[in-house]
């Protein structure tokens, strides 16, 4: 009976279920380890006791060198020490994809005699792990000679191959995780490309309408300009002082239609996230109707005819808009010999479109008398960049961007069209309860009380900066006014004290949301009242008071008020 396994049967027995059992509890460890550095622990552990060996040695593979990372023994080894592959019985068992079983360290050709003959090592068994390139071995010795016993071969045999299994569980999962990762970044990556590519096509579309609409626009706002030039004109000849009040209010008439004209246009390009929010259909289509007058031409007659008890709709107004425009121009160039369009709208709460959820619905159906299409271009239609024009006189987005945008706010779209019996797009969009919204608000009275107090008046523009001083002037301010930003700052810095600024937004140097932030700080007792054309200023000074060009005394007045308020 071999000499490192004494005693008699059962105890032999005993000690072999034990070392088995240590072996079990060794490879359960291992199932859960994911690293080198988690196996390396789990094999200085327990090999030793497992096999009954007087020492261990756990060994990495570092290029062409062995590398003695751990080590349980009875005496010290090689434990931090390299040496090169060739000189190594590890390396041996590694290169050779092989167990080694030496009986006797000092006969074995492999076994560099020099550095075990300083250590108590005289028989031993080397094991290589990993698969199908070995990067590591684990080593058994003994401190007397002879050969190992099967059960001890099988047992480190056994933890090699679990540690094998558990190298390569823990790279498929590094790699699972690395492709999780990867594919993380590539849904973030896509997400933002098709954002980008949303902003994208909305831009286009824009471009492509505005282009569309410039000569119909000039054409209106020239209509606007002649009795505006002309009241003037009038007035100022004094050739019919009799009728001043009524020139003056025919030109007054012109200048708000052309205000308004020039808001829609501005709403119209702006670019902004979606904002959806209660809309009011009827406010909507009336605020845009000579807008659509002017995009379908002298051709095409418009009806819009929708129930005045229709409720608001969950949607962004300007992007709605601009889809409304969009699908007037397309049915606009189906109708080259002129026709109709009818805008309708009714409420729906059955025989919704597919894939809609059961709520009420506003069906709003764009219907014109053109040409209509076949079922292949109908089938086609909302493909972006599908078009039947011809090459540049459009880019085939305007049905894919409105599709686009009753999807996201969970509506759906529908088109009908046959040959010969023209097109109807519906327009499927969420009921919204929430309040109202509307562009415009009527211009508020002017109040019988005069206002009084100082104003610190900033404008680059001489016509507009003396237009509001006469304003400002007529309802009790005294007014000191400059053309530059640092000039008012100056004269604040100097000891002058306004009880409003009131200041234009883009300006040459200092821009008026500049001005009125520093004023804010130095002298949080001023009004501040900020009056431009750039609607971009919502998002730059959203809690300070604002007042769009053109405007009214009226306007003007209850604006002082609101910034005089926000003081008091």
């Amino acid at each position: 009976m071999n000499q490192k396994i004494r005693g008699d049967y059962g105890s032999e027995h005993r000690a072999l279920a034990a070392r088995w059992g240590q072996a079990a509890e060794a490879m359960e460890a291992l199932a859960g380890a994911r690293s080198l550095d988690a196996v390396t622990s789990v094999l200085r552990a327990f090999t030793r006791r497992a096999v009954g060996a007087d020492g261990i040695a756990v060994v990495l593979r570092d290029e062409d060198r062995c590398h003695y990372v751990a080590e349980d023994s009875m005496e010290p080894l090689w434990a931090g020490q390299q040496f090169p592959m060739q000189r190594c019985v590890s390396g041996w068992a590694m290169s050779h994809q092989q167990t080694v079983v030496i009986p006797d360290v000092l006969t074995d050709p492999r076994v560099p005699v020099d550095a075990y003959r300083r250590t108590f090592v005289r028989s031993m068994i080397m094991v290589p792990i990993g698969r199908p390139e070995p990067i590591a071995a684990v080593g058994a010795y003994w401190s007397e000679p002879g050969p190992p016993t099967d059960n001890q071969i099988a047992l480190l045999e056994a933890l090699g191959r679990a540690a094998s299994t558990a190298l390569e569980n823990g790279r498929l999962f590094a790699s699972l995780e690395a492709l999780n990762t990867q594919l993380d970044e590539r849904v973030r990556e896509r997400t933002s490309e098709l954002q980008r590519s949303q902003d994208t096509l909305r831009q286009i579309q824009k471009m492509e309408v505005l282009g569309q609409l410039t000569g119909h626009v000039a054409h209106d706002f020239n209509n606007l300009l002649t009795p505006i030039m002309g009241g003037l004109d009038l007035i100022l000849s004094g050739r019919s002082p009799e009728s001043t009040l009524k020139t003056a209010g025919m030109a007054m008439q012109a200048a708000e239609a052309a205000q308004t004209l020039v808001q829609r246009l501005l709403a119209f390009a702006r670019r902004q996230p979606l904002q959806p929010t209660a809309v009011d259909l009827r406010a909507l289509l009336k605020g845009m109707e000579s807008l659509l007058v002017s995009t379908l031409g002298h051709r095409v007659s418009l009806r819009i005819d929708l129930p005045e008890d229709l409720p608001p709709v969950h949607a962004d107004a300007h992007q709605l808009e601009l889809a409304i425009l969009n699908l007037a121009v397309n049915s606009r160039d189906a109708m080259a010999e002129g026709g109709k369009l009818t805008v309708s709208a009714e409420v729906r709460t059955s025989n919704l479109p597919a894939g809609l959820v059961r709520r009420r619905y506003v069906r709003m159906t764009i219907a014109d008398t053109g040409a209509g299409m076949s079922a292949k271009v109908r089938a086609a239609a909302m493909e972006p960049f599908f078009t039947t024009k011809p090459a540049g006189q459009g880019t085939g987005l305007g049905l894919s961007m409105a599709h686009g945008l009753v999807g996201q706010l969970g509506g759906a779209l529908e088109i009908d069209s046959e040959i010969g019996r023209g097109t109807q797009v519906q327009m499927w969009l969420p009921v919204e309860q929430r309040k109202t919204h509307t562009a415009d608000e009527d211009v508020p009275p002017a109040t019988e009380r005069r206002a009084q107090g100082k104003v610190l008046l900033v404008d680059d523009n001489a016509l507009v900066r003396h237009a509001t001083r006469e304003m400002l002037t007529d309802i009790g301010y005294e007014v000191v006014d400059v053309d530059q930003a640092e000039l008012a700052l100056g004269m604040m810095e100097a000891g002058f004290r306004p009880d409003i600024l009131v200041t234009d937004h883009v300006m040459p140097g200092m821009s008026g949301v500049e001005l009125a932030l520093r004023v804010r700080v130095d002298h949080p007792h001023v009004a501040l009242l900020i009056i431009s054309g750039y609607q971009g200023i919502d998002l730059i000074a959203p809690d300070i008071v604002r007042l769009s060009k053109p405007f009214r005394c009226g306007h003007l007045q209850a604006s002082i008020a609101a910034a005089r308020a926000q003081v008091q």
